[in-house]
């Protein structure tokens, strides 16, 4: 005979039953976490992978884009939605192949500022001043920035003499020999790329979960922007994790990305010029 479960007694969860608790357990477990922390932090892989994937002007054949040397970049080949359109129909000075850097910069506005904007405000109804948009009220914060600059150009001048970096950079390499209307239109997307790349990851990141996270953000931070250095030199990509650590930390003090955006650009214009003077053609 079998014996029958004392009266009272619980019966055993059944495996359907322990996936059930699991499932709420989970859903209950994100509810409880905070709005905003939760959607900056979904969307942060999210639109990285959207731009990777879509906005590098190297992954489309055959369009006079240099593209990185290591082999996994190489081999990726497709066009994104409206590329195509894109550029056929685009009127700008210089040569077409300037046309497609144009998209990455559209895509840099796109996947790291203006869709991120939405999020915070949608989601934590932080505006764009709460992610690091401001000057006022932080003036006496730039000379910080102009310290790093002056700090840091001695280590680039010396970097710069490196062949990898002579075989990297200028990132766009002028035609012909020479300092062409390409290289300045180049240059002025260059720019808004640094823009975008602050704004991303010192305003959004950093700025969007400091509420949540207090200096947690910033070390959040680091991950993904050393690996969208990947493509570059081992040395650059390291010494993004200090880069990042440093503009992090002054961007969660200041609550400003403005004057990041024009040191990091500062450091990338000062590498380009120092290539192209290697080079010879300056």
């Amino acid at each position: 005979m079998s014996e029958s479960a004392p009266e009272g007694a619980t019966p055993p969860a059944s495996d359907d039953d322990d996936q059930r608790a699991g499932l709420k357990t989970l859903v209950k477990d994100l509810l409880g976490m905070n709005r905003a922390a939760l959607a900056i932090l979904v969307a942060v892989p999210v639109m990285l992978t959207f731009l990777d994937y879509y906005g590098m002007p190297w992954h489309y054949p055959d369009h006079g884009v240099r593209r990185p040397m290591h082999r996994h970049w190489q081999m990726r080949r497709m066009k994104p939605p409206l590329y195509e359109e894109f550029v056929q129909d685009l009127d700008v000075p210089g040569s077409p192949r300037i046309k497609h850097y144009m998209w990455w910069g559209i895509c840099c506005l796109l996947f790291l500022v203006f869709l991120p904007m939405l999020v915070g405000w949608f989601f934590g109804r932080q505006s764009p001043r709460d992610l690091g948009l401001k000057v006022k009220g932080t003036g006496r914060d730039a000379w910080t920035y102009f310290l790093l600059f002056i700090m840091f150009f001695p280590i680039i001048y010396a970097i710069s003499r490196t062949p990898e970096f002579q075989a990297t950079y200028p990132f766009f390499k002028p035609t012909d020999g020479k300092l062409d209307t390409d290289f300045f239109i180049f240059e002025v997307i260059y720019c808004l790329q640094f823009f975008a790349v602050e704004f991303f990851f010192r305003g959004f990141i950093v700025l969007g979960l400091k509420k949540a996270l207090g200096w947690g953000s910033v070390l959040v931070s680091l991950a993904p922007y050393c690996m969208i250095h990947y493509y570059k030199p081992m040395p650059e990509a390291m010494g993004a994790i200090g880069a990042g650590l440093v503009l992090g930390a002054l961007s969660w003090r200041t609550g400003t990305i403005v004057y990041g955006w024009a040191l990091h650009y500062a450091v990338a214009l000062s590498m380009d010029l120092l290539a192209l003077k290697h080079l010879g053609l300056i």
